[in-house]
């Protein structure tokens, strides 16, 4: 499994002000790689079990089993945890990485940076609506630079 994020991805910005496409880039790419469940926590980790000192009760018709966990299973999950940690940590400002480094899980680190993150990128979304509210084209300025801009931020807002 590739642990390097592709280029594509960019950096998240101390601001917020890219939050929008970063989330949706890096998104992407995690669900391809499989390793979305460490961020949602969809896939949890679960201690590998011992030996249990009492039988199992006999099944029931209703009764729903689940396989045992494994070594490996918890192994796998580790290794899939190690990935989703440094893929993370590629695309995050130094600042933001040393607030999260104390979490244990990607989940949790993951939950800390969506909730700084979306209100950073309100103030952001609003600091661009008041540009756009209050832009204008210049006495015999290029009307047509003028729209592109225009587009632009509007795209940003949207």
């Amino acid at each position: 499994l590739n642990d390097v994020l592709p280029a594509a991805v960019p950096r998240l910005d101390m601001s917020g002000g890219n939050w929008v496409i970063f989330l949706l880039c890096f998104q992407m790419v995690i669900q391809g790689k499989g390793l979305w469940g460490h961020f949602n926590g969809t896939t949890t980790a679960t201690p590998a079990t011992g030996p249990d000192p009492t039988p199992p009760a006999p099944p029931t018709p209703t009764t729903l089993t689940t396989p045992p966990i494994t070594q490996e299973m918890v192994d796998t999950w580790e290794r899939d945890e190690s990935i989703a940690h440094s893929l993370l940590a590629q695309c995050l400002p130094d600042s933001t990485l040393i607030i999260v480094a104390p979490y244990d899980t990607v989940k949790l680190m993951w939950d800390v940076i969506v909730r700084e993150y979306m209100y950073k990128s309100a103030f952001s979304q609003a600091q661009l609506c008041c540009e756009f509210m209050t832009s204008w084209c210049p006495d015999k300025g290029n009307v047509w630079a003028f729209l592109g801009k225009l587009h632009a931020r509007k795209a940003e807002l949207v």
